[in-house]
């Protein structure tokens, strides 16, 4: 469906904190008063009020995990009492039931955080406090999951042998973030680096003591198996700049064969032949052949002509598309037209 009219804009004013903001102190207040005279019913939910909507609840809870939820709700079948709504779970890494993972497996050294906004959010039928649910990693609403030592590649179900889990993350660290939409907001910078941490003293390594041989960083679908090396920008256009020139210089000795031809068909054709006989006799140039080369001088400049403004025009492309650089030092001289240039001005691609 087509977005109609202008994007909203949205307006973090009541964002600010009420201490520093009097306005929203005393919307607040107005709030809670309306609230207290229930005018507007606690149950509705509306301004943030207590509501009774009915949430999958959390269990079971194991001895090791700490749980801190935002409500408490009751299975209406059988009375059991639980966490329900977003919630942070302090516990030993497991993706699902008390058996799985590293935790479920009596392993030590194996601390985990599960952050989770909305409990069976995916299902396909909508999951109440009927419902008792542990982790769900397939169809949970948003989580950020750290664990110690565990296999977060096959946690999110992303496979042994897809592009984005080419090197096993089995045993080792890891951070998984998965919602509908995840963004990565940083202000000034954003850098996504893969690699073993400089200057520790004793060579940095991972959670099961290894040294990885080369870090990688992937980028494509969780289905694709198919992952091929990114393109270096600057790399790219000295290589495109050097068939360029390749291509010039082939072009120069055209130019310059089609300018030997002229040259020998114009000489040949003016040519005045001394022949034999009875006193000088000599042959003037025949008009027709004459007339030819005339005609391909002619040719020959215009299309001279049109070749140095289609050098020109491709110039002036490229500069659009490229800028001007200095290539020793990797810098640009004149920035490419907005809207066409080759090369980002915001991603960058390292080595």
């Amino acid at each position: 469906m087509a977005r109609c009219g202008k994007k909203k804009v949205l307006n973090s004013s009541g964002a600010y904190s009420q201490m520093k903001d009097p306005k929203r102190l005393e919307l607040e207040s107005k709030i809670s008063a309306t609230l207290i005279e229930q005018l507007i019913p606690r149950w509705s939910g509306i301004y943030l009020s207590d509501e009774k909507e009915s949430l999958p609840i959390f269990g079971p809870v194991a001895d090791c995990e700490k749980i801190i939820s935002r409500r408490k709700s009751t299975n209406v079948l059988t009375g059991e009492a639980g966490h329900a709504g977003s919630r942070i779970v302090f516990t030993k890494d497991n993706y699902g039931h008390r058996g799985t993972g590293c935790g479920g497996s009596g392993m030590t050294m194996c601390e985990a955080i599960d952050i989770v906004a909305g409990s069976l959010s995916c299902e396909k039928e909508l999951k109440t406090s009927s419902c008792r649910s542990r982790a769900n990693f397939i169809t949970d609403g948003a989580r950020i999951y750290l664990t110690e030592r565990g296999d977060i590649q096959n946690y999110f179900a992303l496979g042994e042998a897809s592009s984005a889990t080419s090197i096993s993350s089995e045993l080792k660290s890891g951070i998984g973030i998965k919602a509908d939409h995840t963004l990565i907001i940083g202000r000034e910078l954003v850098r996504i680096v893969a690699g073993l941490a400089q200057g520790v003293e004793g060579g940095a390594r991972l959670v099961n003591q290894n040294e990885i041989p080369k870090p990688r960083i992937e980028i494509a679908a969780s289905d694709d198996s198919n992952a091929q090396p990114a393109v270096l920008g600057d790399s790219l256009i000295d290589h495109l700049e050097s068939i360029k020139d390749e291509f010039m210089k082939v072009y120069e000795k055209i130019q310059g064969i089609e300018s030997q031809l002229i040259e020998n068909k114009y000489l040949l054709a003016t040519h005045f032949h001394s022949g034999a006989g009875i006193g000088y006799i000599q042959t003037f140039p025949d008009p027709v052949i004459v007339s030819d080369a005339m005609s391909s001088l002619g040719g020959y400049l215009n299309n001279t002509r049109e070749k140095i403004i289609d050098t020109f025009n491709r110039e002036l492309i490229d500069l659009k598309a490229m800028g001007m650089r200095d290539h020793a030092k990797r810098m640009k001289i004149l920035a490419p037209s907005a809207g066409l240039g080759i090369l980002s001005n915001t991603v960058f691609i390292g080595l």
